[in-house]
């Protein structure tokens, strides 16, 4: 087992090195409880688990914890100063989950230095969301334990590079980098595994899954895409989002007006207009997740190699067959 490997479930506890990433949709208790349970590690996202799913933080967390005696993660995502309310619900959640054990962190956005000097005076570990070189320079001076590497072929807020491309910009970093999009199979978690990462984070894969609260018309659509049906829409977040073509996505266009572009293009306004589009967005995510009739749907490109909706136990066993050498 490579070093990286062995860092990264030291850092997380889990006997697999796969990731069930922070959703929206998704992250509902049970979900995170099972992918920590089956020897994988759970990522809750806290405004799924408390607006979408309507569980009290610290309940929520509690639940977990009943439903499995294995470690899992929190994701906090950072808008710094652009949401003062945001700021405070994210600081009493951080609080709410160093208080609950929590020892795992993973962080979106923004800068996390003030997230990792807490962690390190209560024995967590931080891992970030980078989509780039520079980005993830600058998270390893921060401090953090590992960076996420969010490439082109993830669902959601996607990133811009390839997984090779990651591994060969990073080659000479010494902490653990895990490879976050495309992944629906053993087969490319075989492949990251022999790129060099250290392991995998998977979205797409987990919600096509029995314990996994959203539409079953939601979970099919997955089964049944290619990687043709997915676009890009810079309508959820203010930058790339991978969807699944549906009539309800393409409704519009793709892409956001004259007004919206012009707010992205300036750094002072670029985070009112995300947090407007991400606020807009959630309450369609939040339709496309009880009610089948709406059809938004976040899915990467790993959809070419999901043939079926498993248990989770299921899903983790089959990569439990890959060898980590």
């Amino acid at each position: 087992m490579q070093k990286s490997t062995q860092q990264f479930l030291k850092d997380t506890g889990a006997k697999i090195p796969v990731v069930c990433g922070p959703m929206y949709p998704g992250s509902n208790p049970e979900l995170v409880a099972a992918a920590s349970d089956a020897g994988g590690f759970g990522v809750v996202q806290p405004v799924a688990l408390t607006s979408l799913y309507g569980h009290d933080f610290r309940e929520g967390l509690q639940l977990i914890k009943k439903l499995t005696n294995k470690p899992f993660g929190v994701n906090f995502t950072i808008f710094g100063g652009a949401n003062k309310k945001y700021h405070e619900q994210m600081q009493k959640w951080m609080e709410i989950s160093i208080d609950e054990g929590v020892k795992f962190f993973l962080t979106s956005l923004g800068k996390p230095h003030e997230i990792v000097k807490i962690a390190k005076q209560n024995g967590i570990k931080v891992y970030h969301d980078v989509p780039n070189k520079k980005v993830a320079l600058a998270m390893r001076d921060a401090g953090v334990d590992g960076l996420n590497c969010i490439n082109w072929r993830g669902g959601g807020q996607t990133g811009i590079q390839s997984a090779e491309q990651f591994i060969e910009d990073l080659s000479d970093i010494d902490i653990p980098l895990v490879c976050a999009g495309g992944i629906g199979n053993a087969d490319d978690f075989q492949k990251a595994l022999d790129m060099g990462y250290a392991g995998v984070q998977m979205g797409t894969r987990f919600l096509a899954t029995k314990e996994c609260i959203i539409t079953k018309s939601y979970k099919q659509a997955i089964v049944d895409s290619t990687e043709e049906d997915i676009v890009w829409t810079n309508k959820v977040a203010g930058n790339n989002s991978s969807v699944i073509k549906t009539a309800d996505v393409m409704r519009g266009g793709l892409r956001t007006g004259p007004v919206i572009n012009y707010m992205l293009r300036r750094p002072k306004l670029k985070k009112y207009a995300r947090m407007y589009l991400m606020s807009k967005g959630l309450k369609n995510y939040s339709k496309t997740t009880f009610d089948d009739s709406v059809q938004f749907w976040q899915a990467g490109k790993g959809v070419g190699n999901i043939n079926s909706v498993e248990s989770v136990a299921d899903v983790v066993k089959e990569f439990s067959g890959v060898a980590i050498s």
